[in-house]
């Protein structure tokens, strides 16, 4: 029976040394980049920083402020203020998403409520997003008002003491409107006006919300998971080594990626000479 090689045997017993001795640091990878690293999907949406999914996602892998809950599993709703809404997309190198109510609102029955943003997270971009006033109870009897009536929308039910008015915020006939209305409501709506519905489908279609949270973009490119520490309330990148400010150190990722092929490769020699016990060499 051929003996095993002096040289492959040393070979052998120094891997499994290194594998017995080697610091329990030097093969850790930190729990934050472990746990924030698994994939996290609402129906067909990615759902990653700054957004974490109730009940679903550790809070540390999202931002403050930014927890969404997956109704049914499927489809992701963002909380509100002036209610929910359904997040129909993420764009998340532009930092907004396109969302829509999740329950429509009946402009004609005035069940729709003033949006409200809270101001240290969204806000609308106008290049993206307009918003509509939705002036209701609107008397247009009087000849000053007859001109108004370009803006009135068709409610059942309504009459020319009774009307509904839609104008966008930066229509300059607002103000003048506004003195011969009660009620005024603010909406948002995107500047697609495809699809036809009038002003209740534009207000359906949804529009383009912004966010603002620390940039993921620097972690992300440097190897990292984003997240946050409530501990010292800072946003964190986190590394395969511990979590840094900003990104992972070119370093720490060469360091943990070294470590990681040392260890295949002392496994991989202990199992080929568990299979070959005869001492053929491999090359």
């Amino acid at each position: 029976m051929n003996q095993i090689p002096s040289f492959t045997l040393t070979l052998t017993l120094f891997s499994l040394l290194s594998l017995l001795f080697l610091p329990r640091t030097a093969l850790a990878v930190d729990e934050n980049f472990t746990i924030c690293s698994v994939p996290r999907y609402c129906g067909k949406l990615n759902i990653k920083f700054p957004f974490f999914i109730e009940e679903q996602t550790e809070p540390r892998c999202g931002y403050p402020g930014f927890k969404i809950h997956c109704r049914n599993k499927t489809i992701p709703i963002l909380s509100l203020p002036d209610g929910n809404y359904t997040i129909n997309d993420i764009f998340y190198q532009t930092q907004s998403l396109h969302v829509s109510k999740a329950e429509r609102d009946a402009v004609c029955s005035h069940s729709i409520r003033n949006i409200s943003l809270p101001e240290d997270r969204y806000y609308l971009d106008a290049r993206t997003s307009r918003e509509m006033v939705l002036l209701f109870s609107c008397n247009l009897t009087s000849q000053w008002s007859w001109e108004l009536s370009k803006y009135k929308i068709d409610c059942a039910g309504e009459s020319e003491s009774n009307s509904t008015l839609a104008l966008f915020k930066d229509d300059p006939e607002l103000n003048f409107a506004s003195g011969f209305c009660g009620e005024r409501v603010g909406a948002a709506v995107g500047f697609d006006h495809r699809g036809g519905g009038g002003v209740e489908g534009l207000l359906n279609r949804g529009f383009v919300l912004n966010w603002t949270a620390s940039n993921c973009s620097v972690c992300e490119g440097s190897g990292g998971w984003c997240g946050f520490d409530y501990k010292s309330y800072h946003f964190k990148c986190f590394c395969p080594d511990r979590p840094h400010a900003a990104r992972c150190s070119p370093a720490a990722i060469s360091f943990v990626s070294k470590r990681t092929t040392e260890i295949t490769r002392s496994s991989l020699t202990v199992k080929r000479h568990r299979l070959n016990p005869e001492g053929d060499s491999y090359v």
